[in-house]
């Protein structure tokens, strides 16, 4: 994730910056990602003004810690729209999807939020979703999802799918279950098979 600069950082404003993210990410598994960021500079042993000058916002905080899982995701996306069986494609993807949207109580909101904000932090996140939604394209395209569906209402509905997995009280079984529900509703219904009349 970029700083908004592009010089590389010094020696201690990249180990700050390393300290910062572990401290969130440990803050954010404990607490979710409305955990105190004052907190969080303290655990990484630094002052609040250290921590807003690598991350100017609360999203730029969480963007930067899940870097990494959203850049898989679009990866994922990229290698899976060659894949011969979309559904199936979609499918995996929106299952990486859900599940790095359940890593932390309220980062599925962040995933879902509108990515139009112009945000530089927003990049990672879009460059996912729209892997999504590229794939979702490939699928109607084929015929085999309904053509009334909208790429980013999928996306949405991940989301929510997403928010039930980061439940204490949830479990895996019930999210692989709702996106069961929710693939099999795209799903372009099938013709009933024609019969001849005697």
């Amino acid at each position: 994730m970029s700083t908004g600069t592009s010089r590389p950082l010094r020696a201690d404003a990249a180990r700050n910056r390393r300290l910062l993210l572990d401290a969130a990410r440990a803050a954010f598994e404990q607490q979710g990602v409305t955990a105190s960021l004052d907190d969080v500079a303290r655990a990484a042993g630094v002052g609040p003004g250290t921590l807003y000058r690598h991350f100017p916002t609360r999203d730029h905080l969480v963007l930067a810690v899940i870097d990494e899982g959203l850049s898989s995701i679009a990866a994922l996306g990229r290698s899976l729209l060659d894949d011969a069986d979309p559904v199936g494609a979609l499918t995996r993807w929106l299952t990486a999807f859900i599940e790095q949207g359940s890593t932390f109580r309220g980062l599925a909101a962040t995933l879902v939020a509108p990515a139009d904000s112009g945000e530089e932090s927003a990049s990672v996140c879009l460059q996912s979703r729209l892997s999504g939604h590229a794939l979702v394209r490939r699928a109607i395209d084929a015929g085999l999802l309904r053509d009334d569906i909208d790429a980013g209402d999928v996306i949405d509905m991940a989301g929510a799918i997403a928010w039930v997995g980061e439940q204490p009280e949830r479990d895996a079984a019930q999210r692989d279950r709702l996106l069961r529900i929710l693939v099999d509703g795209l799903r372009r219904p099938r013709q009933p098979a024609q019969t001849s009349s005697t």
